[in-house]
């Protein structure tokens, strides 16, 4: 009696096991197909911290040969990706097994260590759909079912975090956390190690570069009013009202234009803020003291040497902060309870205008920005923002 029970036990486990593997499988296809949309309709332009990169490459992500679509929030991402197997023939002396093309899908979620600004990161994450087509000489000529799916775990290093990066990976396949096992005879006598290698474009980054790209010969127009003022300024000639109207009265299409600030913080050191969007606002510190008299054009490169412009944004959810707040934060340098992001990239044209005190108008172009808190780890890019008319109280 009590050998018919445990026999009962284990058929009805063994069904329950064959159930949950066919239903991991029906789900995989699901989760492809819906998440690629999703992404696809959604976030193929998101920033700040989500963004989505494509990759082609080989191994398991990719389905053998082919691409697959990330959609990373932080240090989390999660894939879906589909190709083909090519076809494999088996020769023995009494044999001959042809293995035909495949075409697969998966999907996939890992974590990425460390920060996007350390370059080099290592990867772990669990991967679920195809894992393998094989044979093995124990097989014969039985019928039987070598398109294999499964679950593998994923470790490796991702390079880059530009528009274009590479990531290697070893998936683990330990062989048993398959579907359907007993169509796949003898699959689960060993483990396997499968390499993977892709390379990905960061989607927004890259629109972000042929956006910039297309908008070139537009900004050195400018840049050329802006220097043929500044050049009528330095040999005591009456500036072009229409170059002044460029240059000073700027055309500010924010919606928070008016939230701007200009003030000096405790070392005496200029900074002039704006509200950029309902819980962020960005700051550019000036590292001269003092007021600057005259018309002039000046230019810095953020990833330049010579740093003399500091910009930065600061986010913040709590009630009641506003840009007057924060700038009183900014004066005593107390970043408590903000998120504090600095820029490693981007131009910076200023245009002083004053006479006896302070008058600026600022334009930021190609910004780029990372967190400086590691627990967020997100990063920021802005393509151009304008703070005009500024005047010193």
């Amino acid at each position: 009696m009590m050998q018919v029970k445990r026999k009962i036990i284990l058929t009805l486990t063994l069904i329950s096991y064959f159930a949950l593997m066919q239903t991991i499988k029906k789900i995989t296809n699901i989760l492809f197909l819906l998440c690629t949309l999703s992404i696809i309709a959604n976030h193929v332009f998101s920033q700040d911290k989500r963004f989505v990169i494509v990759k082609v490459g080989f191994g398991l992500p990719y389905g053998a040969y082919g691409g697959n679509i990330e959609y990373r929030w932080n240090n989390l991402g999660g894939y879906v990706g589909a190709g083909f197997m090519k076809s494999q023939n088996y020769r023995d002396i009494n044999l001959d097994i042809n293995l035909a093309k495949t075409f697969n899908t998966c999907v996939g979620l890992k974590y990425y260590f460390l920060r996007p600004i350390d370059g080099l990161r290592p990867v772990l994450g669990i991967h679920a759909g195809w894992l393998n087509n094989y044979y093995t000489n124990k097989i014969g000529s039985t019928n039987y079912s070598y398109n294999v799916y499964g679950l593998a775990a994923i470790a490796g290093f991702n390079f880059s975090e530009n528009i274009v990066s590479l990531e290697i990976n070893i998936l683990i396949d330990p062989g048993f956390a398959i579907i359907k096992p007993q169509t796949h005879p003898y699959y689960s006598d060993k483990g396997y190690f499968t390499p993977s290698v892709g390379v990905g474009v960061n989607l927004y980054a890259l629109r972000l570069y042929l956006k910039n790209n297309k908008r070139r010969k537009e900004r050195n127009e400018i840049d050329t009013v802006f220097v043929q003022l500044n050049n009528n300024i330095t040999e005591n000639k009456k500036p072009n009202p229409l170059s002044q109207k460029i240059a000073i009265e700027c055309n500010d299409t924010l919606g928070f234009k008016a939230i701007k600030t200009l003030f000096k913080d405790s070392q005496g050191k200029i900074v002039a803020g704006k509200q950029i969007a309902e819980n962020a606002y960005i700051f550019v510190r000036f590292q001269k003291t003092g007021a600057i008299i005259g018309e002039s054009l000046q230019v810095n490169y953020i990833d330049s040497s010579n740093k003399q412009i500091e910009v930065f944004v600061i986010k913040t959810n709590i009630k009641g902060e506003n840009i007057e707040s924060i700038s009183g934060k900014i004066k005593t340098n107390n970043f408590n309870n903000l998120q504090y992001y600095y820029t490693i990239q981007g131009k910076v044209t200023t245009f002083y205008y004053g006479n006896n005190k302070n008058n600026i108008s600022i334009r930021l172009n190609d910004l780029k920005l990372f967190d400086k808190n590691k627990e967020h780890n997100s990063q920021l890019y802005y393509d151009e923002i304008l703070i005009c008319l500024l005047s010193e109280n």
